[in-house]
């Protein structure tokens, strides 16, 4: 009887506080917070209406239901193309929530806050995340004294200046809390805040890239932060010594990710292959001389390695797998690079970018046979031989470039087995019309690309393809329609060229996704360009120009049929009247506007 008894009195305490719901002081504050952000509901606020507030969109509350842990609104006044007044949040709304332990604001517009000696109310805040606002003053966060943060992030903003004493004294006085701290992408300058690392002594990832910071500094500052994992210091005005000079220096960690990319580094020193387990940034340095001849016996677990933009030479090892036998990201682009390609790499490797080096000698068979290479670059380089051997194999294969080479022969008959390619880029090399012979293509586009449904960006200019444009190109469903997504990886190696209007145009980061577009200009392709190409809705570039075709062309921003034999009118719709005369040069017998010509004496005359 009696356990009866305490059984219902344990469950109308469990229904008393599981239907308690949120503190009306707490759902009064969230409601003032979202006035104050003056925007539509339509972005972030759509379910905010009833009483039970731990239910709203951006809102956790706690097991009981009954206090706020967590508000999380993140970019709800980044509104494409509309232009939004800053946002200075009072402070004292957020005060209210006594149990906050996470507050993330990224992407809203902020300006700086309101009262902010408020916040030191939030004793159990642990989390912070103002980043990719517009704060300019670091006085807003003089409030940090109070509190024992895990995390602070507050990079892309306009802060600015010296580090504040009171941002080093209070915000960062309880440093032995700080698990991250990302100041990354703001304009700090002054000399390196070296006694701040120091004493971070739980600090695990600390990010200081794309500042103002000046200075010479070594990393003895940070030998001793046995927790440290990840170490960004790029880009900013430092002079960085990577030798540990004493062995009281040298690290007590084994870091997984360390960049020092734009840091005037002159030396890789062995410590970084041994200690650095995952990522090592190190692009844009003065690095010299010969690269893996000094570590043959080190192996390394490193898995992403740039040295991109240095001085680097020498000939690779062929076996340079041995040295990095887990590695899946490499550049080494922007050197001095040269001698064969090396015959082995990673099995694993995914990315490889050896742009604008002195590669000689051909394509080897070991590299397009990896099964892993997701992106492959060897654009710019002194390549001969043939594309790619016939009996190659990259079905991973999403990016390739190899523009700018002496490679000669024919289409690659292994690229059409590579179903997902999103961009291929072949322009100005040899390939040639040979006869086909067997399973290879001659100078014809072969209708095999037709089947590459992701293909976003299709770049064969600059070479010796004849024969007609395939009227399959209505077959890719990328090129079709421009909502179609597809998979295109977005990452710091991805970047298009593409050459319209006598203008060569670089995309790359977020854009990349959306650019898709054709160019086979300077061949000698012929026939008329397929009526198929008037279904391409999804592309905004096409590029037929210096070709020998004959007539046929509705999204495109940019279009060139420059030096064909085309003639007639030109069709007279608004997409084709918005392009400059050059788009249609070096066709003596077009006429109609956008040109000066008219097309007998203003009569309509049919294209032919």
């Amino acid at each position: 009887m009696e356990i009866t008894s305490f059984y219902r009195c344990f469950m109308v305490l469990l229904i008393y506080f599981g239907c308690q719901g949120c503190l009306e002081e707490e759902r009064a504050a969230l409601l003032q917070i979202k006035d104050s952000m003056n925007i539509s509901e339509s972005f972030g606020f759509s379910n905010w209406y009833g009483e039970e507030c731990c239910d709203w969109d951006g809102v956790e509350c706690d097991p009981s239901r009954t206090r706020i842990h967590k508000i999380l609104f993140y970019q709800l006044r980044d509104q494409r193309n509309i232009e939004v007044e800053p946002w200075f949040p009072n402070a004292t709304l957020f005060a209210q929530f006594k149990d906050l332990q996470l507050l993330e604001l990224p992407g809203n517009q902020i300006g700086g806050f309101l009262s902010t000696h408020a916040f030191k109310k939030l004793k159990h805040l642990r989390k912070l995340n103002l980043r990719d606002n517009s704060i300019q003053n670091g006085s807003n966060f003089c409030w940090g004294k109070y509190l024992s943060l895990y995390n602070l992030d507050l990079s892309g903003n306009k802060l600015q200046g010296n580090l504040p004493d009171c941002f080093i004294n209070s915000c960062l006085g309880n440093m032995n809390s700080l698990r991250l701290l990302d100041l990354s992408n703001n304009q700090f300058n002054g000399f390196f805040p070296s006694l701040i690392i120091s004493n971070l002594t739980n600090i695990e990832s600390l990010i200081l890239s794309s500042n103002e910071f000046q200075g010479m500094i070594s990393l003895c500052v940070f030998a001793n932060l046995s927790r440290l994992s990840e170490f960004d210091i790029s880009f900013n005005h430092l002079d960085v010594e990577t030798e540990m000079m004493s062995p009281s220096c040298s690290p007590s960690f084994k870091q997984s990710i360390l960049s020092l990319s734009g840091c005037s580094v002159k030396k890789i020193s062995p410590w970084m292959l041994h200690n650095i387990t995952s990522e090592l940034w190190l692009s844009g340095n003065n690095l010299t001389g010969p690269f893996i001849s000094n570590f043959q016996n080190i192996t390394s677990k490193l898995t992403l390695l740039d040295i991109s933009d240095n001085f680097l030479h020498v000939t690779l090892l062929e076996d340079i797998n041995l040295n990095f036998p887990e590695l899946r990201h490499l550049d080494l682009s922007n050197n001095s690079f040269n001698g064969n390609l090396p015959i082995f790499f990673s099995d694993q490797l995914q990315t490889l970018d050896l742009l604008d080096n002195q590669f000689q000698g051909g394509i080897p068979h070991g590299m397009t046979s990896n099964m892993s290479f997701v992106y492959l670059r060897l654009s710019r380089n002194n390549l001969t031989g043939d594309l790619f051997p016939k009996n190659s194999s990259l079905p991973n294969l999403r990016w390739i470039y190899l523009n700018n080479n002496h490679l000669s022969g024919i289409f690659p008959y292994a690229l059409t087995k590579s179903m997902e390619l999103g961009i291929i880029d072949i322009q100005n090399n040899d390939l040639s019309d040979s006869t086909p012979s067997g399973n290879r293509f001659g100078g014809q586009i072969p209708v095999q690309v037709c089947q590459m449904r992701d293909l976003h960006v299709l770049d064969l200019s600059e070479n010796d393809f004849s024969g007609d444009i395939p009227h399959c190109v209505d077959n890719v469903s990328s090129w079709l329609d421009s909502s179609y997504g597809g998979y295109l990886p977005v990452d710091s190696w991805n970047k298009i060229a593409l050459t319209t209007k006598g203008s060569r145009y670089i995309f790359k980061g977020s854009i990349l996704p959306y650019i898709r577009g054709i160019d086979v200009s300077c061949n000698r392709l012929r026939g008329k360009i397929p009526i198929q190409m008037t279904l391409l809705k999804g592309i905004h570039f096409l590029n037929v120009s210096n070709n020998l075709l004959t007539v046929g062309l509705v999204s495109l921003s940019a279009f060139d049929v420059a030096f064909n034999n085309l003639s007639g009118m030109i069709p007279q719709r608004v997409q084709f009247a918005i392009f400059s005369n050059d788009s249609y040069l070096g066709n003596a017998d077009l006429c109609g506007l956008p040109l000066s010509t008219k097309c007998n004496d203003g009569a309509e005359t049919p294209p032919v």
